[in-house]
């Protein structure tokens, strides 16, 4: 998009993933409308065909063939389609298989364009941006593969010859016709209005994310006989209403009725009777001596397939024992509405989306699906980012991550840091003035006004949420209920937390694979949440670490991000002086071969503690282990003193340490290990393994060569421990065989 802002592209994305859904997309438009079809993602072969790995409309992967997709786009074939997926030009068993660009012409399509092998990421995006831009500004389809050709060149992109045009019967020309301006596609967004008129919704064009809940959304709403409908639920400013336009739109055989806040009897027989097809039904169902739910079910099976929205239906409730109940007449208009439609011959005909900042006490809600839903993350987080002109200027980088550490990935928050704070001059000074207070943007989140239903929370819920903050990155809900066990009925708690939007949840279909987050947003606007203190919030930080440790400590955790989190937690509780060493410890369980994703984790967060790590009798425990002959702990001592110089010191890496060590600090260990070992065991020899494996010169020879000579060394046969080697490269086992202290140089080689 950044490439043809200044040209005249209209780009309408298909967000689902689903290629029925792009057929539906298409079918939408007249014939001839779209001159190019972008398919972007991973191509494979699979029963020796080539195939696109498209998604159902309920997430799971789907192969389609060029026949399927040809399928999907017939009478409406584009002039050029791009299949931007490895492999999609490649041609097997010496071209008896034709690559799929190749078939898709034989299904009538008049060019492709593909790539003939595996093509890099970045190669891909910058082929796209090129020849859209050349493609915007009319050059013919010829002209604009051939500049976008050199423009790889230029960029020593490596693929770029991989890419490849197939024509059938004559080429293309120039896509761009002047005065032609783009149709918009019909929308039920119009629908949801506040009162003055205004859409409430993000557009078709604008939306972006959510792939996950709408997958989950539709699963329910198209095919489930035992819910009625969904419930999305979740903070203020998530975008639940525009998540409910989005399912409208993807429930196209559907008649939609929409309504905002308080829902009466009146208004939705009303509406109702306006879609019955004769006078005597409407009349029957507007002034019938039956109860509502009778005249309802009644309606309902003389009406065509219905999806009615229930939008900030949070109006409709109210407090009562730390939770919401629905107000007395709409527990009225919703259970009539819920047995009607369950009552129907056809209990699918008919759907209900109901959107809520909380979730509620009913039984009601046993038909219907809950998703929860939370900020923007990840890739969702940066396409929205893109849509905002403040967060993609030359402001400062600290500003900009500021404002987003404020949004915490809230779309509604995001788009007024664009609008109305970032793009003023005085951004950093308003920044600072919303960061220290959440007056002027708290009513973006939670309801304000005298008649809004504002969220009731008690001390009990605040101590659980707050607790909950420990962790910085999603965890399994185990976590949460290991930090806040101790507070009485705190599963009870965490889960009206939950209902509440307090804590975010994943989009995970199954409850089990669910992982939560308590937003960075809430302590801005209800003080009282704030991370526990002192002893309170040592203990937490512990618990925490020791969940976590249990959940990921183990070697299948590859997970860079999971290892820091939990040896941030563990640095974290200063009541613990062994904590920078038991983490060491931690992370030797797992990755002895270290600079794996657990040596970067641990090390990095080492960094962010440096000011904690002691300068004065480093060497002290190390001298316990070596007397006591824990040849093993020493070993592992003497290797995170090294770590600690590293970090205090602030060295690059391992070989920066160890072209830099000091002296003195040298000279103690040293001597620490050869009073304790007889003179057996010294860095010297693994000076000299250092230097026989590859290490770099030191800088200050003289000083290494005074302090350990030039010892030869005699390198033993491999000692095993549980039946897996201990040592890679130079394994030396404890406490017979010589070549101690080993880790500091394994680190070095590893």
């Amino acid at each position: 998009m950044l490439a043809t802002q200044r040209k005249p592209l209209s780009l309408i994305v298909e967000e689902s993933g689903c290629l029925e859904e792009l057929g539906h997309l298409v079918e939408d438009y007249d014939q001839g409308y779209f001159d190019v079809v972008h398919l972007t993602g991973h191509a494979t072969f699979r029963d020796k065909k080539p195939r696109f790995i498209t998604e159902t409309e309920f997430g799971e992967a789907e192969y389609s063939s060029a026949e399927d997709i040809a399928t999907e786009l017939q009478f409406q074939l584009p002039k050029l389609i791009f299949l931007s997926g490895c492999n999609t030009g490649y041609s097997r068993d010496a071209g008896i298989v034709p690559s799929m660009a190749e078939t898709l012409l034989n299904q009538g399509a008049t060019a492709v364009l593909a790539w003939g092998q595996r093509v890099l990421d970045t190669d891909a995006s910058a082929t796209a941006a090129k020849l859209y831009q050349e493609l915007s500004a009319g050059k013919m389809v010829t002209e604009a593969v051939a500049v976008t050709y050199q423009t790889l060149l230029e960029q020593q992109a490596r693929d770029w010859h991989l890419l490849r045009l197939y024509v059938a019967e004559s080429l293309p020309g120039a896509l761009v016709k002047r005065g032609r301006y783009p149709v918009p596609r019909p929308s039920v967004a119009p629908a949801f209005l506040d009162p003055e008129g205004k859409v409430r919704v993000a557009t078709r064009e604008t939306f972006v994310g959510r792939r996950r809940q709408l997958q989950n959304c539709l699963r329910i709403l198209k095919t489930s006989s035992e819910k009625i409908g969904v419930l999305i639920h979740g903070m203020g400013g998530l975008g639940k209403s525009t998540i409910a336009a989005r399912l409208c739109d993807r429930l196209s055989e559907h008649k939609k009725i929409v309504w905002w806040r308080q829902i009466y009897e009146s208004s939705l027989v009303s509406e109702l009777a306006n879609n019955l097809e004769n006078q005597e039904q409407r009349t029957r169902l507007r002034e019938g001596k039956e109860e509502l739910k009778f005249r309802l079910k009644t309606a309902f099976s003389k009406l065509k397939q219905l999806v009615l929205v229930f939008d900030d239906f949070e109006w409709n409730l109210e407090p009562r024992n730390q939770s919401y109940v629905l107000k007395p007449e709409a527990a009225k208009v919703l259970n009539a509405l819920v047995w009607a439609i369950k009552n129907q011959e056809n209990i699918t005909y008919h759907r209900i989306i109901i959107t809520c900042r909380y979730s509620f006490e009913s039984d009601l809600l046993q038909s219907f699906y809950k998703q929860p839903l939370e900020g923007l993350r990840k890739s969702d987080l940066q396409k929205k980012l893109k849509q905002l002109e403040a967060f993609n200027s030359d402001k400062n980088e600290k500003l900009i991550e500021r404002a987003l550490q404020l949004a915490d990935g809230n779309p509604r928050l995001l788009e007024w840091l664009n609008d109305d704070v970032l793009s003023k001059e005085d951004a950093d000074s308003q920044l600072s003035k919303f960061e220290a207070s959440s007056t002027g943007w708290r009513e973006k989140i939670i309801w304000e006004t005298e008649d809004a239903p504002k969220l009731k929370i008690d001390q009990s819920i605040e101590k659980i949420v707050s607790r909950c903050l420990v962790f910085e990155i999603h965890v399994p809900i185990s976590a949460l209920e290991a930090v806040c066990e101790s507070i009485s009925g705190y599963k009870e708690q965490l889960n009206r937390a939950i209902g509440l939007g307090l804590i975010e949840v994943s989009p995970e279909p199954e409850e089990s694979n669910r992982v939560y987050w308590v937003s960075r947003i809430l302590p801005h606007i209800i003080p009282s949440i704030q991370l526990p203190e002192g002893t309170e919030g040592y203990s937490v930080y512990q618990k925490a670490h020791d969940k976590l440790h249990q959940l990921w400590g183990n070697e299948d955790n590859t997970s860079e991000e999971k290892w820091r989190e939990i040896f941030r937690l563990k640095f974290a509780n200063r009541e613990n002086p062994e904590r920078f060493r038991q983490g060491f410890s931690q992370m030797l369980e797992v990755s002895f071969i270290m600079n794996s994703e657990t040596d970067k984790a641990y090390e990095s967060e080492l960094r962010k503690v440096a000011d904690d790590l002691v300068e004065d009798g480093l060497c002290t425990q190390l001298e316990i282990y070596l007397k006591q002959k824990n040849w093993k702990e020493a070993d592992e001592e003497t290797a995170l003193i090294f770590y600690q110089v590293m970090v205090k010191e602030n060295y690059t890496n391992w070989r920066d340490l160890l072209d830099n060590f000091p002296c003195e600090t040298l000279k103690e260990i040293k001597q620490l290990w050869l009073q304790n070992s007889n003179n057996q065991f010294d860095i010297s020899i693994q000076m000299e393994i250092y230097r026989l494996i590859g290490g770099t010169e030191i800088k200050d020879e003289n000083v290494w060569s005074e302090l350990f000579g030039t010892n030869s060394v005699n390198v033993v046969a491999p000692s095993h421990r549980g039946g897996v080697p201990y040592y890679e490269y130079y394994p030396l086992g404890y406490p017979s065989d010589r070549g101690l202290p080993f880790l500091i140089w394994k680190a070095v080689k590893g």
